[in-house]
C-alpha cells in the first residue's frame, strides 16, 4: 500500500498529522517546514516514535521562489521555473506516484506552489482549528476570486491559486460540514474533526504526544492556576516590542491574578517571558496549546488571550477570556 504524505508548517499541524498517523493503514511520511521552531529536534522526535516512514525538513526561506513577471512568461514558464528552483537549485523533489494522498495545510507556501508546479493533487487541511468555520467572510479567497480573468486562471493554470481554489485540489477538510463558512460547494468539503480526533486519543497516544512536545516536566498540582496565551503582534507590525510587553504585563495584572501564572507563547513569539514574568511557569512555545488538554493532572481556573483563535480548541480551563487588541491596549499601564 502506498503511504500518505503530510506537509506541516506549524506545531499545531504536526499535532493534527500525528493524530492522523495513529489511524493510517501504513506508516506515512512527513515534510516539516524549517519555519517550525527547532524543526530538527522535532523531526528526530517524530522519527523516534516509529509512526513515520521518514521525516524531511524543507527550508522554504533558503529555497526562495521563482515568480515570473508578465502574462506570457507566467503562463509559459512559471511551472518550469518553480520546479527547477526547488529541484535543481535547492535539491529537493517529490515523486507524486509514490503517495496515496498528499495533505497540506498551507498551500500558499513554497511547498504548496511546488505541488501545483508538478500538477500533484492534494488534500487541503485546516491551517488552524476550525479555520473553515470562521466568521468574517474568508476575505483572502474573495480577493483572490476578484483577480482579473480568475476563471481563466483556474482553467489554464495561470500563476498560483491558494486556499482550495486550485483546480486539482482533491478535497478541502473542514471541522464541521454544517458549520463550514468557506465559499465552496459542500461536495468539495470533507469533514475531518480535529476536536473528535483529540477526544479519541488513547492513554498511550496521549503519552506519546506529551513525549513529543513537552521538553520539561510540568508541575503536578497548581490549584487556581491561570494561563496566559500570547500572540506575536510585533511580527505582524501591529505594535512594537515595548508596547507588547507592557500590554501583556497589564493583561496579566488585570486578568491573571488569584493563582500561579503559566505563560504559553505563540510559536513565532520570541519575547523573553521568563524575564517579563520571573515568577511564572513559562511553557515551551513550540508546544501546541491543545496538548495541555491532556498533559496536566489539573485544570486552569482561567485561560486568557488577546485576539487569537487559540482558545477555540482549548478545554483545560474553567473560564476562557479573549480580549481584542484594542481592549488590551486600553488597559491601565499600557
Amino acid at each position: 500500500m502506498k503511504p500518505d504524505l503530510y506537509i506541516c508548517h506549524t506545531p499545531y499541524q504536526v499535532l493534527v498529522e500525528v493524530c492522523r498517523a495513529f489511524r493510517a493503514p501504513c506508516p506515512p511520511e512527513m515534510v516539516l517546514s524549517a519555519c517550525v521552531p527547532r524543526a530538527d529536534v522535532l523531526a528526530r522526535r517524530l522519527e523516534a516514535t516509529g509512526l513515520f516512514a521518514g521525516v524531511r525538513i524543507f527550508d522554504e526561506e533558503r529555497c526562495g521562489n521563482a515568480f515570473q513577471n508578465g502574462f506570457l512568461r507566467t503562463l509559459l514558464f512559471q511551472r518550469l521555473a518553480g520546479r527547477r528552483n526547488v529541484e535543481k537549485y535547492y535539491g529537493f523533489s517529490l515523486d507524486g506516484a509514490k503517495y496515496r494522498d498528499i495533505y497540506i495545510h498551507n498551500d500558499w507556501s513554497v511547498l504548496g506552489r511546488y505541488l501545483q508546479d508538478k500538477g500533484l493533487p492534494y488534500i487541503l487541511c485546516e491551517d488552524t482549528f476550525a479555520s473553515t468555520c470562521a466568521d468574517g467572510g474568508h476575505q483572502l479567497i474573495v480577493q483572490q476570486r476578484a483577480l482579473p480573468r480568475f476563471a481563466l486562471r483556474r482553467a489554464f493554470g495561470y500563476g498560483y491559486l491558494y486556499w482550495g481554489d486550485w483546480k486539482k485540489v482533491k478535497s478541502i477538510e473542514a471541522e464541521s460540514l454544517t458549520g463550514a463558512t468557506v465559499p465552496f460547494p459542500k461536495e468539495r468539503l470533507t469533514e475531518c474533526s480535529h476536536k473528535a480526533a483529540f477526544a479519541a486519543l488513547t492513554r498511550e497516544q496521549k503519552a506519546l504526544l506529551c513525549g513529543l512536545f513537552l521538553t520539561a516536566p510540568l508541575p503536578a498540582d497548581c490549584a487556581g492556576a491561570v494561563l496566559l496565551l500570547t500572540r506575536d503582534f510585533v511580527s505582524e507590525h501591529l505594535t512594537d516590542e515595548t508596547t507588547q510587553r507592557r500590554m501583556y504585563k497589564a493583561v496579566a495584572e488585570q486578568y491573571c491574578a488569584g493563582g500561579p501564572l503559566f505563560v504559553k507563547a505563540h510559536p513565532r513569539d520570541t519575547s523573553d517571558y521568563a524575564a517579563l514574568f520571573p515568577d511564572a511557569v513559562v511553557l515551551d512555545r513550540t508546544m501546541p496549546s491543545e496538548v495541555l488538554n491532556f498533559a496536566l493532572p489539573f485544570r486552569f481556573a482561567r485561560a486568557v488571550t488577546v485576539e487569537s483563535t487559540v482558545l477555540k480548541a482549548f478545554e483545560a480551563a474553567d473560564e476562557k477570556v479573549s480580549l481584542t487588541l484594542d481592549e488590551a491596549l486600553a488597559l491601565p499601564g499600557v
